[in-house]
């Protein structure tokens, strides 16, 4: 759901004819009347940074020519034309001649900006909620697709159906939804219990629900499962816990753990000898400028020693053990076995994934895993709502877990 009073939608009905009524220049502001009557500001030096003629330059494309430091303090209008409808003309004290269209200035005049995005949080009942989407559809159907990106903006996960069991399928399906991130473990990574396993996911253990390879600058922003072959009634279920709902559970019940963990940094690694020696440190819940919880980096397998005073360190210990516990907590984990031809997509930095521990003699478990740079989906999701969905193109989305 959009987390605002007011959408760009329903601000634009309220003006439908004329949302700007007049404009007049008051030194560094610029006085606005509104259609409706009521009156607000705009900062000179902004509106004239905003002009995207020709001799300026376009932002979204990135050919843009016109500075911020080229827009003087002491920047002057010297005259505004509203005469032709939905268009205001600015005619600055250099000549210079810039055009703006009247309802993005009236969706400005707040100075609230694009309405924030707000996930819709889970525990164990996400099974009744969880969106299921065909795989024919999602790979011939631009709708379809968005559909599922839908799913995975409001609840950071969705299943795909349907799909088929073969090694093929992993790649193509997933290519939809961005390009393919290719890591040190490969393009496309192939999750069989080994008695030489190279990562825990190799194994038949239980793993704690975790969000993946932490260790990186950058973690992985979505991820694909793609059972190719399960073993149904030998153990294997899969555990997923919303990162979201855990760290609200946090804010609520250990506001002071919840606050260690937003601003202390945690140190994560992985090495394999001669390979690989990763060491990253990050907060594990990130937050965005509103305070609103925005990504979460956690696995307990790849916690590095931590570094912190002795008066500090059993206080940060205690937050990552009040976290692990909730984790933990079946209430908070929906469960879920697997079969051949389904796929799991979710957001690696707001879902927490494990397993429970399975038989490896009783039949063979082949899972596909790839990723999926969250950016690549969060493009995917806003070129086709400017088809689709219009007005769910400009929210801001939880930028994940960015430190």
């Amino acid at each position: 759901m959009l987390d605002t009073p007011k959408n760009a939608q329903e601000r634009r009905a309220a003006h439908p004819a004329v949302p700007i009524r007049a404009m007049r220049a008051e030194g560094t502001r610029i006085a606005v009347e509104l259609g409706d009557g009521g009156s607000a500001e705009l900062s000179t030096r902004w509106l004239r940074l905003a002009c995207e003629c020709e001799v300026c330059g376009d932002t979204a494309s990135g050919k843009r020519w016109l500075t911020p430091a080229d827009v003087a303090k002491t920047v002057h209008a010297d005259s505004f034309d509203l005469s032709k409808p939905g268009q205001v003309t600015a005619i600055w004290q250099d000549g210079h001649v810039s055009h703006y269209d009247a309802a993005a200035l009236a969706d400005h005049v707040d100075g609230s900006g694009p309405a924030r995005f707000r996930p819709c949080l889970w525990n164990s009942d996400l099974s009744g909620r969880l969106g299921r989407f065909g795989f024919d559809a999602v790979v011939a159907d631009d709708e379809a697709l968005f559909a599922s990106l839908q799913a995975l903006r409001d609840q950071g996960i969705a299943m795909l159906t349907g799909v088929p069991a073969e090694t093929e399928a992993t790649a193509r399906v997933a290519g939809r939804y961005g390009p393919i991130r290719e890591t040190s473990y490969g393009k496309v990574f192939d999750l069989i219990s080994r008695p030489d396993a190279r990562v825990a996911g190799e194994t038949a253990r239980a793993q704690i629900p975790h969000t993946d390879e932490p260790f990186r600058y950058a973690p992985p922003g979505f991820i694909f499962f793609h059972a190719i072959r399960t073993g149904a009634g030998s153990g294997g279920t899969s555990l997923m816990v919303d990162g979201f709902q855990v760290a609200e559970l946090m804010r609520a019940r250990t506001p002071e753990l919840f606050d260690l963990l937003t601003r202390h940094g945690v140190t994560f690694h992985r090495e394999h000898e001669g390979e690989v020696f990763f060491s990253a440190e990050a907060h594990v819940i990130s937050l965005d400028v509103a305070g609103a919880v925005t990504g979460i980096r956690y696995n307990d397998r790849c916690l590095a020693p931590q570094w912190a005073p002795v008066d500090r360190i059993d206080g940060l210990i205690e937050a990552l053990a009040e976290l692990t516990r909730l984790i933990r907590d079946p209430q908070n984990q929906f469960q879920h076995q697997l079969q051949p031809g389904e796929v799991l997509v979710f957001d690696n930095q707001r879902v927490l994934h494990g397993r429970t521990e399975f038989d490896p003699s009783l039949a063979v478990r082949h899972l596909r895993s790839c990723n999926i740079d969250r950016d690549g989906v969060h493009s995917a999701f806003r070129s086709l709502a400017r088809r689709f969905a219009p007005d769910e193109a400009e929210a801001v989305l939880y930028q994940g877990a960015i430190f």
